[in-house]
């Protein structure tokens, strides 16, 4: 029978230590890898409502006033898989918003006349921020 001397292994405590340090850094890295996504899935919602916002402006020129309903606007909106149906607003104040309510996020981006867009948010706690875009109405 040969026994082995000297053989060279991991002893229970330094896996148990790896683990915890992958584990750590886990927890860091997979909230901040979702919010990027999330980040790069609002791109679509602004530019979406950037044209919902210039198709508003052609419209106020031609008729003189915004219009709440988006079948009067010149535009094609493609259906989006990240978010609601996009609404279009008769006031300037916001001229159109856009919904998301998937996967933990619920929140809605508007855009002001001036193409400011505004971030109203429930969930996560402070998506707005974390979105980068200010909370509340825009003014």
């Amino acid at each position: 029978m040969r026994i082995f001397k000297g053989t060279r292994a991991f002893t229970l405590i330094e896996l148990i230590f790896a683990i915890v340090i992958i584990g750590i850094l886990a927890a860091l890295a997979i909230p901040r890898f979702f919010q990027t996504i999330e980040k790069s899935r609002t791109a679509e919602a602004v530019n979406i409502l950037e044209t919902l916002r210039n198709a508003q402006e052609v419209y106020n020129l031609e008729n003189g006033a915004y219009t709440d309903t988006r079948d009067d606007l010149d535009v094609t909106i493609p259906v989006s898989r990240n978010f609601e149906v996009p609404t279009v607003s008769d006031s300037p104040e916001p001229v159109a918003s856009i919904e998301r309510d998937a996967s933990g996020y619920q929140y809605t981006l508007t855009i002001d006349t001036d193409g400011m867009v505004c971030c109203i948010g429930t969930a996560p706690a402070n998506i707005c921020a974390i979105l980068g875009y200010p909370g509340g109405t825009c003014n």
